[in-house]
């Protein structure tokens, strides 16, 4: 994680999480991560499996040029990079495990800006797989934010996280196979539940 805005947010839903798989969306103090609030989404576990936006912040809207609340998250990326995520999201909430994704985005004619994507799961309504917290965090705030918008996210690499401790490990690859690189370390796998967890590094 190299975002400050991330490891803040993952510390923030860990705590409120303590024993459980995952904290309530009630739960959740917008006050209390209000620095983070342009970068802030939710998704929804729609019964298409789109993952529509249910609250988008201002500075993701910016990037797109548009109001993503009700857009399907997945339409943000090409067709390729679209699978990979939602097989991400589906194993956030599937396995209750955090997911780091590693992301770029460009107007046309422009460098890409790197983008850090935190997706944490959220129980709601008595439900364990009902929506999932985002975070989407630049390196740097581009000049064309707001003016023009990107065509669509590209996926440069995805990992699962490792709660108690904030390192990101790495998914099996089969898990994403569409992604262009997954993070992961050739050391032997541990195994919880559907998912095979790989040493990693920072």
């Amino acid at each position: 994680m190299r975002q400050q805005a991330t490891r803040e947010l993952l510390a923030y839903w860990s705590r409120l999480r303590g024993t459980r798989p995952a904290p309530d969306r009630a739960e959740i103090d917008l006050a209390a991560i209000r620095g983070s609030l342009a970068d802030l989404f939710v998704l929804d576990l729609d019964a298409a499996r789109q993952f529509p936006f249910l609250m988008a912040g201002t500075r993701l809207n910016a990037f797109f040029c548009a109001e993503l609340l009700g857009r399907s998250f997945l339409s943000l990326w090409g067709p390729q990079d679209a699978r990979s995520i939602a097989a991400g999201l589906l194993t956030v909430v599937d396995s209750a495990c955090p997911i780091i994704a590693a992301s770029a985005a460009h107007p046309e004619g422009y460098r890409d800006a790197d983008i850090e994507i935190l997706l944490l799961p959220l129980r709601h309504a008595g439900l364990s797989q009902a929506r999932i917290l985002g975070l989407a965090t630049p390196a740097v705030q581009p000049p064309w934010a707001g003016l023009l918008p990107v065509p669509h996210l590209a996926l440069r690499a995805m990992r699962t996280v490792e709660v108690e401790t904030g390192w990101a490990r790495s998914a099996d690859t089969s898990l994403f196979p569409d992604a262009p690189h997954v993070w992961s370390a050739h050391r032997p796998a541990d195994i919880r539940g559907h998912l095979r967890i790989f040493d990693g590094g920072k």
